[in-house]
């Protein structure tokens, strides 16, 4: 009789735990393997990512941010950031500089070395839209491809790498 009782309690803990950890990759942490290059070298094919799905649920979407999102063209989860928000005029120059509303962007992730090639294209964000790239931007289907994403298409920000064991810390 004490030894079902003592069965019963590890059953009942265990499936405490299991209904808490499945709850948590649900709504609240969700793992990501990185699958395309696009966001190299920030994020790396393979790299392991935490998504925080709860992130703009108590915050705003800003620039900079990198963001997990349902694909509006494909039926796959990219990663891309954010680089333009509702409402903004989004320039992308032949001389291989983003505009926001005519403001140069900066954008201190990028690799020093980069040339981007763009086509002199402008992009007017509306309410509830963003513009999103990859930072590997030669190699990247993005909001160039398929056009701004409405934040209902975004379903968390990028945190930490956990894994490969080299690659582990916070995204930048």
């Amino acid at each position: 009789k004490n030894v079902f009782k003592e069965f019963l309690g590890y059953f009942v803990v265990a499936i405490i735990g299991a209904l808490f950890a499945i709850s948590l990759r649900i709504f609240i942490i969700e793992p990501y393997i990185v699958p395309t290059p696009s966001m190299a070298p920030t994020l790396l094919v393979g790299d392991h990512v935490l998504v925080n799905k709860v992130a703009y649920k108590l915050s705003k979407i800003s620039r900079g941010d990198i963001v997990a999102l349902y694909s509006p063209v494909e039926n796959k989860d990219l990663v891309k950031r954010v680089i333009g928000l509702p409402k903004e005029e989004v320039f992308l120059s032949e001389d291989g500089n983003i505009y926001i509303n005519g403001q140069r962007l900066f954008e201190p992730y990028l690799p020093k070395n980069l040339e981007a090639y763009y086509n002199n294209e402008l992009f007017r964000l509306n309410e509830d839209e963003y513009f999103l790239m990859g930072d590997n931007r030669n190699n990247s289907s993005d909001s160039r491809v398929f056009g701004p994403v409405k934040s209902n298409k975004i379903f968390g920000k990028i945190l930490f790498i956990y894994g490969p064991i080299s690659r582990i810390g916070r995204v930048k």
